[in-house]
């Protein structure tokens, strides 16, 4: 991602300052500082885009999962009309007819768990990478202000 490669950068920049000695304080030159914040700016609305992108697959991908259980059982309920003339054959069929709704209901669940992962996880990914702009950028407007108050 973009805007990691830009904190490290932003970061690099920070640590490789020409530092005061005694004070632990360093010397920034403000405009280039800015611009790394200004390019941050730029890139956050792409990391929300993705984000909202991760939440639409998820949806869909729950969409899919129960209309694919659906089917299934739409599926099985037909077939167990098709068997039901006879009793033995009614009893399998019911037996059967079961199985199949257990199966698609357990395989609903797994795509949805799969997609609730998925989400949860780039989400979780993207709430780091904002916290570390956010940690970066608080890190330089505190430095400025500590060279500006001398």
């Amino acid at each position: 991602m973009e805007i990691l490669k830009t904190l490290d950068d932003l970061e690099k920049l920070i640590e490789e300052s020409t530092r005061i000695p005694i004070t632990g304080k360093i010397v920034l030159d403000s405009e280039n500082l800015l611009d790394y914040v200004d390019k941050i700016r730029g890139l956050l609305p792409e990391e929300i885009r993705q984000a909202q992108w991760v939440a639409k697959e998820r949806d869909r991908l729950i969409k899919e999962a129960e209309d694919e259980a659906k089917r299934i059982i739409s599926d099985a309920k037909e077939e167990i009309k098709k068997l039901a003339d006879e009793t033995e054959i009614v009893k399998e069929a019911n037996a059967r007819a079961k199985s199949i709704i257990e199966e698609a209901k357990k395989e609903a669940d797994e795509v949805i768990n799969g997609a609730n992962e998925y989400a949860a996880e780039i989400l979780r990914n993207l709430e780091n990478t904002l916290t570390k702009a956010l940690n970066v950028v608080r890190k330089g407007i505190s430095q400025l202000s500590e060279g500006e108050q001398k």
